[in-house]
């Protein structure tokens, strides 16, 4: 009788440490989908934010880049919709920007009035200072009627 006592003590144990190895794997696994889910929201919060500030950017370049009359010029505002967001625009004749043989054409003439139009974006968030830049190329007389 003491036999058969002794071995189901034994399964008892054993069954019980299964179930604890269980219990460890089990948590394991769901601190590690957590943690993965943590840095997945983290990753998307991050794309939207420079999502929004470049199409914020788009915005205020196209804004500079369709005026009538375009000359050299260099502006810093703090944004209206967004009073954290600090908008430099820098406007500058494209030689004054960009190597010579970039703006020569196939025939070998360089570009006569060609303007550099570029939008800085800098803003505070997260305990650091964060920057983005929208820039394009713009022909004086394209906008002229």
């Amino acid at each position: 009788m003491k036999k058969g006592n002794l071995r189901a003590r034994k399964r008892k144990g054993f069954i019980l440490m299964e179930v604890m190895i269980a219990l460890t794997v089990f948590s394991m696994v769901g601190v590690s989908y957590m943690v993965a889910l943590n840095e997945i929201a983290e990753i998307l919060r991050e794309m939207r934010r420079d999502s929004k500030m470049g199409r914020i950017l788009q915005s205020e370049l196209m804004k500079y880049a369709t005026l009538p009359n375009i000359e050299e010029m260099e502006e810093s505002y703090p944004l209206e919709e967004k009073s954290e967001l600090e908008i430099q625009v820098i406007i500058k004749p494209l030689e004054d920007v960009v190597e010579e043989q970039r703006i020569t054409t196939e025939k070998g003439r360089v570009m006569q009035q060609m303007f550099h139009v570029q939008v800085i974006g800098t803003w505070y968030e997260d305990l650091t200072w964060h920057e983005r830049t929208a820039e394009t190329w713009r022909y004086a007389r394209l906008y002229q009627q």
